[in-house]
């Protein structure tokens, strides 16, 4: 439990990490990308009504020149003056959040217009405070000077603005890079995290199998050197005691005495048998279950058939005792409770993958039925342990009246 506690805490901080990590992304572009929008459109802003002002004093000096309308002086200087406080606005703004070598270039252009706005604004004074008439040329020439330079700084604004959005397009195209190549990473990490778990999963699985297997053959062997000694002498002084005598009451008891100790002989075999089959030991899986379906074959009810076209698969004993147990399993329910007249085992090695099929064609049964709690169904979900248990997987193909067909397969 604690092992899987860690492993999952392992997945979760990494999904954790890159969903902060790619989150902040986000936000951060949203924030950057909202905040250059409004710097760019006060830019475009401050920069289209310093053209505003200026046409407008252009508009209302030559209605004050041209008809005399004295109430032109206070507005044409107010153009001036709002001029003025958008160009520092636009200085400002430049020097606060812009400060590069093409910022450098952006300010310059600004200077030569506010210059050239100062010089305009003093020669419009001029022209006011001595009421003079008509437009003059040099005048004019000074609003074509300052247009034109309006025109280079206009100009230079749309280019840093396109400049800075394309410098922005390649940031967040780094961060999408990154962000993505993060994700790549995350899903290594959670990969490696799950292969590691799996396997030590099945490490201990298997561990736990060389233990139960161990310890199976040392109960075993002392059943076998202990208990079946004794039983073993019991048989021998029974016979020499049934030699002694001669009455016949005394006959008939030893009789069912040694009747008795051979049964429990036998039956300390087939315990022996089923904790270390010596039969698996001397003819390997494949020859073992061959002699399995022998003696069902004799039985004449179930025909039983092994196939293998590999009649050495190598497996360790461990591993081999566990398959023999879960073919010997399978071939029990079948007996006891599919109903069937042909079962058939099918067991082959591809590489380092062995795969098993079963089949037989008794009544069947709902697959469902094996994650409820139906005793039948208890070998069953035994076999499915045992296989999952060494990192196996399973495939279960029945139904009722359709008999039953389970593929088995694991690495060796």
């Amino acid at each position: 439990m604690s092992l899987k506690i860690l492993f999952r805490g392992r997945v979760l901080l990494a999904i954790i990490i890159f969903t902060t990590i790619t989150c902040t992304g986000i936000i951060y572009t949203s924030i950057k990308s909202l905040r250059l929008d409004r710097e760019h459109l006060l830019l475009l802003e401050l920069s289209k009504n310093i053209d505003l002002e200026i046409s407008h004093s252009r508009i209302f000096l030559d209605d004050y020149l041209l008809l005399n309308d004295s109430p032109k002086k206070s507005t044409i200087l107010n153009c001036f003056t709002n001029t003025n406080t958008y160009i520092s606005s636009l200085d400002s703004l430049i020097s606060e959040k812009y400060k590069g070598s093409r910022e450098a270039i952006l300010r310059q252009s600004l200077e030569e217009v506010a210059i050239q706005v100062k010089r305009l604004q003093n020669n419009v004074l001029a022209i006011l405070e001595n009421n003079a008439e008509g437009f003059n040329e040099s005048l004019l020439n000074e609003y074509r000077d300052f247009q034109l330079s309006y025109q280079q700084l206009d100009r230079k604004i749309h280019d840093y603005i396109l400049r800075e959005n394309t410098g922005f397009r390649q940031r967040v195209f780094t961060l999408v890079l990154l962000t993505f190549f993060l994700l790549v990473v995350c899903i290594f990490l959670i990969y490696r995290i799950i292969n590691s778990y799996n396997a030590i999963e099945k490490q201990q699985a298997l561990r736990a199998l060389e233990v139960e297997y161990k310890e199976r053959k040392r109960i075993a062997a002392d059943l076998h050197d202990g208990l079946g000694s004794i039983l073993s002498s019991i048989a021998l002084f029974i016979k020499l005691i049934e030699k002694d005598c001669t009455n016949n009451a005394e006959n008939k008891s030893l009789v069912q005495v040694k009747e008795l100790s051979g049964i429990a002989l036998e039956n300390l075999e087939a315990t022996i048998n089923n904790l270390n089959p010596s039969i698996l030991n001397k003819y390997g899986l494949i020859k073992s279950l061959e002699i399995l379906c022998d003696k069902i074959n004799d039985i004449g009810e179930v025909s039983c058939v092994v196939n293998s076209t590999n009649s050495e698969i190598k497996l360790d004993q461990n591993m081999e005792l566990n398959v023999y147990r879960i073919c010997n399993e399978l071939i029990n329910n079948t007996l006891k409770h599919a109903g069937a007249s042909k079962l058939y085992i099918d067991i082959q090695q591809i590489k380092k993958t062995v795969v098993i099929i079963y089949r037989d064609n008794g009544k069947g049964f709902n697959p469902e039925l094996i994650y409820t709690s139906d005793e039948e169904k208890m070998g069953l979900r035994n076999i499915i342990n045992r296989i999952e248990s060494f990192g196996g997987k399973y495939e279960i193909n029945t139904g009722e009246g359709k008999g039953v067909e389970i593929k088995l397969s694991f690495m060796i």
